[in-house]
């Protein structure tokens, strides 16, 4: 076989392993290839221009004596990179005062990311993408089942499957390209006594609503400091007299909310102002204290509110329902609205927005909470399953686009900056599951009426 020790028995294990799981896609055997020894690495990747030595020594000397062997035969003139990995366990660390003298220039050799073993290899497992483990996994299984002749070529590469295409009830979500801020006039934010008022967004609400003055509820303030995707600059800005104009700063948004995480959760509160804002102007309400959104009639008297939209074909929901009683039709009953909470994610430098539809039941011409609302709640909680709720996330998805076109071409785009979101966001990639073993049970009609058993 050509397999004299636990070294040459592992090369095309790990060969496999940390080609799939690290993305060195040309990684190959050197001495299975090429029928020689290469002294001090055993695997490598010409386009990645990495070197990896496998071995079952873990001692310092080991690694000084492949590095050394590396600078003597010149592998800094091909590879950048060398890679030892330990086939037992490697030490908790290792000094690198000697590894430096020994690679100079000639190597950028990391003690803490270029010695490896099967913890960081399992570690690399936990984010690798489904493609890659599942081929890293299909090959630790045609290596348990052995060979005489070794692993055969389509270990290393599986058949692929039908890809599974994962739904999520993520939207991306797009905003103005411009962030404005500027210092809030100082006696603003001082009470009648002279005392410093803590909430500055509530201060400024206060003082507009005291002297009579509208103005848009999409900003932020904190620190003393007004955040609003608004032109501070324009001349017709409905902000211009809350704010020192001398302080005035435009500024990219990745700017502010990269600085901290306070930062994030004060751009996040600004994105959740101007959705309101935006939605409040197509009937939707934002529900404080229950943390949702509640689709309202068009007009007051309106008893019932129906949106089109186009899923898999053209149709229409109802968003707004008010239901009066048998007896006495002049007495409302209930009144349910489509509902749903959002959360603003940042995911590899891009903005999503999660959308998780619910129901909310009103009273009141205010459209207050209704106390008697809990129980039709669950009712309509325990007739749901997942699809009828995905298909709410369609929905809403879909509602949102089409806003987006209506208000594309309304008088107030052009003075009123907004958000506008995409398609939702769908994930390849993942390994194709049966949908059955998702579906819930279903007790036979014959075992309906018999008892349970004591110990359920």
């Amino acid at each position: 076989m050509g397999h004299f020790d636990i070294n040459k028995i592992c090369e095309d294990l790990v060969c496999g392993l940390i080609r799939e799981l690290y993305g060195f896609d040309g990684l190959r055997n050197l001495n299975a290839e090429e029928k020689q020894n290469f002294p001090g690495i055993d695997l490598a990747d010409d386009r990645a221009r990495v070197a990896i030595q496998v071995t079952s020594d873990r001692s310092l000397d080991k690694i000084k004596d492949t590095l050394a062997k590396c600078v003597k035969y010149k592998h800094y003139e091909k590879y950048d990179r060398i890679i030892v990995y330990i086939l037992t366990k490697k030490q908790a660390s290792y000094s690198s005062d000697p590894i430096d003298a020994i690679c100079a220039d000639r190597f950028d050799f990391s003690t803490r990311n270029d010695i490896l073993d099967s913890r960081d290899i399992s570690t690399k497992a936990a984010t690798a993408e489904p493609n890659r483990l599942k081929a890293a996994y299909e090959l630790l299984l045609a290596y348990t089942r052995g060979s005489d002749v070794g692993l055969a070529d389509q270990d290393f590469d599986p058949p692929q499957e039908p890809e599974e295409v994962l739904s999520t009830n993520l939207v991306e979500l797009y905003f103005p390209p411009t962030l404005f801020i500027a210092e809030i006039r100082p006696e603003l934010l001082e009470s009648a006594k002279g005392r410093k008022l803590k909430n500055h967004r509530k201060a400024i609400k206060d003082y507009c609503r005291k002297n009579g003055i509208g103005t848009p509820s999409d900003f932020e303030a904190s620190s003393g400091r007004l955040i609003t995707f608004h032109d501070l600059e324009a001349d017709d800005c409905p902000f211009r007299h809350l704010i020192d104009e001398g302080t005035i700063e435009p500024l990219a948004p990745s700017d502010y909310y990269a600085i901290d995480e306070p930062h994030e959760r004060i751009f996040k509160s600004l994105l959740r102002f101007v959705l309101q804002q935006k939605l409040y102007r197509h009937g939707v309400l934002w529900q404080h204290n229950e943390g949702k959104f509640i689709f309202l009639p068009h007009k007051p008297h309106q008893n019932k509110r129906t949106e089109a939209w186009v899923g898999q074909k053209a149709s229409s929901r109802m968003v707004f329902e008010r239901k009066f009683k048998t007896a006495k039709k002049g007495d409302v009953l209930s009144t349910r609205h489509l509902a749903f909470s959002v959360d603003f994610l940042l995911l590899d430098a891009e903005w999503f927005v999660s959308l998780t539809p619910d129901w909310f039941f009103s009273y009141g011409d205010d459209y207050r909470r209704s106390i008697y609302g809990d129980k039709p709640l669950a009712g309509l909680k325990r007739m749901e399953k997942n699809r009828s709720v995905y298909d709410q996330f369609r929905f809403l998805a879909s509602w949102l686009e089409s806003i987006d076109r209506e208000d594309l071409f309304s008088d107030d785009s052009e003075s009123s900056p907004s958000l506008s979101f995409s398609s939702p966001l769908k994930i390849k990639g993942g390994r194709s599951l049966d949908e059955q073993l998702w579906e819930p049970l279903h007790v036979p009609a014959e075992d309906v009426g018999q008892e349970r058993l004591g110990a359920f």
